[in-house]
This record gives C-alpha cells, structure tokens and sequence, in this order.
C-alpha cells in the first residue's frame, strides 16, 4: 500500500511538472495589425517568421495596409467586434480607443516583466497613458533638437553647451554674427511656445483641449520681444529680409543652428550638404522643468477582448527587447526605446543615426525629459495660424502694448479652442 502510495505522488509529482509546459506549449493565434510601406511590411514579416520560429506554440496572422486605409478598417473592425490581438496605434488616436474601453492595460505585464521595461525611460511608458492606466508602448521615439554647424562655432571661436539656455544661445549667434557674419532666427512660434511653457510646468493646451493651458500673456511676449531684440542688435534677419531660397540653403549661405525632431536630421544633412552636431532645444535660465519628451513614433497596444492577451505581450516584448528582432527591422519604426537596443543595433547604423542614437541616451538619462503632453487641441491648426498672424503685426512694429496685444490673441484663440471642442450640433 505504502508503495502504491508513493508511485501516485510520484506522478503527481511528474504531472505538477510538466503541466505548466502543457500550457505553455499551447497553441494559439495571434491576429497582428500595422501600417505602413511596402519596406516596413517586408520587415515586418521577416521578423514576424524569427518570432514564430522562437515561440512555435504562436502563429500569427499579419494584416496591414497603408495609413489612409488603416484607420477606418480598425474602426469597422471594432464596430463588428473583430478587432486584432495586437494593433499599431498613434498618439493622435490612442486617447480615443483606450477611453472607447477597447483597449487593454499593460500595466500588468510591466510588472510582471513578461514586457521589460527596465530600459526603457519613464518618460517613454507614461507616453502610453491614458488617465491612470498605461494602454500602448511606443515602437520607437523621436525628440526635438537644436542641429548646429560646429564648424561655423569653431570658426567664430565658441562652443555650444548640450543644454543651452536662451541666453546662452543668443549670446553665441551675436558672437557668430560678429565674427563670421552669418544671422541667425530666434524661437518663435507655436513650437517655440510650448517649449518655454513646458520649462515651466505649463502647457499649451489644456488637458481637455477646450482652452490654452496658461493664463499669463508674458510667456509669449518673450518670444516676440527675443526677436525684437535679436532684429535691433543685428544678429537676426529683419521682417522681409532673406538670404536663401529653403531651409537647407540657409544652413549653408547664412544661418548655423535650426530646431527640428531627431529623424529629420539625415534630410538637413543632406539637403544642405553640411554636417550637424545635435543639441537640446534652449530653456531660459530660470526654468524649473526640463521641457524635452519623447515623442513615439507610434505604438503597440492590445484589444481588451483578445482571448490570447500572454502571447500578445510576447510579441510586444518581442519588438521591444529582442536583438534577433533588432537585427532585422532596425530603426523601420524609429529609434528603440530599449537603451539596450540602441547599444545593440548602434554598430549598424551609419554616422547620422549614431548621432541621434547618442542624442536620444543623452535624453534617457533621469531628469532629461519631462512627459508627453496630450494631443493636442482640435482648434491647433486654427491657433498657430492666429499666432502667425499676431507676431506679424508685433514684427511690422504696429504693437505698442504687447502684453495687451498678446491677451487679445489669448482671449481669441480660448474662444477658437472652446467651439471646436464642443459637441456639434448635428
């Protein structure tokens, strides 16, 4: 009898053991959904086929077309309750779909590791939130930054600081102008904006998209008064005045810096047949935030309905972590968020992208960036043309009060952005 009691606990045993391998070998499909061009589909798939030869219990069904088509595919998809396992999703979209309560929370896997994020900035994954849940983590990132001549500098004998204030910038394009000659553009504009309020915990919009997100009309007197003042000490073009036909001309006749995202770096450098060095976008000196994020090229979430949600994070991990995956799509979806990735994939990439790969690790480092804002505002296209056309007037030196001049803009694009939020009347 004791026997006999042995040799079923040894089964017991051996049935404890390999249960857990039942399941983990079970197989299951996996619908994944991207858009893209006709090179990311390629690469894509080829990954897709490593993915599958590692984990051979998942067999995923691919489906993607190009980004007009792919939105209302998704959107008749949801509708007929057929939405995929895993879906490429965009910033612009993902507040719609995680409140649609379509989408489901990552969190989990976060802290269970089946998604590691241990390299990945904390800027990154907040990008992904939707109020306190986390529904999408982005393929890859861009940032803003300053692309300079050095060669202009070293000519006129100074150095660009990593993270140079405003004063410091202009400090150096009055140098430069004096030395060399060249002039040089100040921040202005939406972008510019934004980036000044963000250095001080402000936003340009608010959370709710119906109105600014700042009360105080002095924030955009500087960025006109900064040109003003570049105008008269001689250093920046006046209204009118131009010395090159593009942007890129002018890096090469005239002006040494410009402000643009990471992935444009390669088109600057070659348009303008110059070679750039990268540079966080100038803060006054007085700020008290970083206003540098990571903005995602796009994402991966999974649809709250999927019956197969522990392969789905496999595969999210997959793109996120795995060199083998790495080896083959590179930087299709923009830089890798992983840190490790970026270390993994640098000896492939060719000069430029070592550039912004160096950039984006300067930024990952604690304390760099600040999080993403929301989407911005329906009314944005509205307010930047209305902001043109303010700063046009105040450049024509028709402004005599510009605190005055720049509550009105305030007060007419508050009422641009509260119309356009409110529900139409149809």
């Amino acid at each position: 009898m004791k026997r006999f009691l042995s040799v079923l606990a040894i089964v017991a045993l051996v049935c404890t053991m390999i249960a857990p391998m039942a399941v983990a070998e079970e197989q299951v499909t996996l619908r994944v959904t991207w858009w893209g061009s006709q090179t990311r589909h390629d690469l894509t798939m080829a990954a897709i086929a490593k993915f599958e030869e590692k984990y051979p219990n998942i067999k995923v069904e691919p489906e993607f077309t190009s980004w007009d088509g792919y939105w209302s595919k998704l959107a008749t998809q949801v509708a007929g309750g057929l939405m995929p396992d895993v879906i490429q999703m965009d910033y612009q979209y993902l507040t719609q779909y995680a409140q649609s309560g379509v989408l489901a929370d990552l969190t989990p896997y976060f802290e269970s590791g089946a998604i590691d994020i241990s390299n990945v900035a904390e800027s990154v994954i907040s990008s992904g939130s939707v109020g306190d849940n986390i529904f999408a983590l982005s393929t890859g990132t861009n940032a803003l930054a300053t692309f300079y001549r050095k060669d202009v500098l070293d000519k006129a004998g100074v150095e660009m600081p990593m993270e140079p204030t405003l004063e410091e910038l202009y400090a150096i394009a009055a140098t430069v102008h004096e030395k060399t000659g060249r002039t040089q553009e100040t921040l202005v504009g939406k972008d510019a904006l934004r980036n000044l309020l963000r250095s001080y915990g402000l936003q340009l919009f608010n959370d709710a998209g119906d109105g600014l997100g700042f009360d105080d009309p002095s924030y955009i007197v500087k960025t006109w008064q900064d040109r003003l003042d570049a105008v008269a000490a001689g250093w920046c073009l006046d209204v009118g005045e131009t010395t090159a036909t593009t942007a890129f001309d002018a890096m090469v006749s005239d002006s040494w810096a410009t402000w643009h995202w990471t992935n444009e770096l390669a088109a600057y450098q070659n348009g303008s047949n110059c070679e750039l060095e990268l540079a966080c976008w100038p803060v006054a000196a007085d700020s008290t935030v970083s206003p540098a994020y990571f903005k995602p090229s796009m994402f991966w979430s999974v649809s709250e309905d999927s019956a197969v949600k522990d392969a789905a994070a496999t595969f999210i991990n997959f793109f996120t972590n795995d060199p083998d995956c790495f080896d083959i799509v590179g930087i299709d979806r923009a830089m890798p968020i992983s840190s490790a990735m970026r270390e993994h994939i640098a000896p492939t990439l060719d000069e430029t992208s070592q550039k912004v790969s160096a950039y984006l690790d300067f930024l990952g480092q604690e304390g760099k960036t600040s999080p993403i804002m929301k989407p911005d505002a329906a009314a944005s296209g509205e307010v930047e043309a209305l902001l043109g056309q303010y700063f046009e007037t105040v450049q024509y030196g028709q402004v005599d009060d510009m605190t005055a001049w720049a509550q009105q803009f305030m007060d007419e694009a508050n009422a641009l952005l509260l119309k356009a939020a409110q529900p139409s009347a149809e």
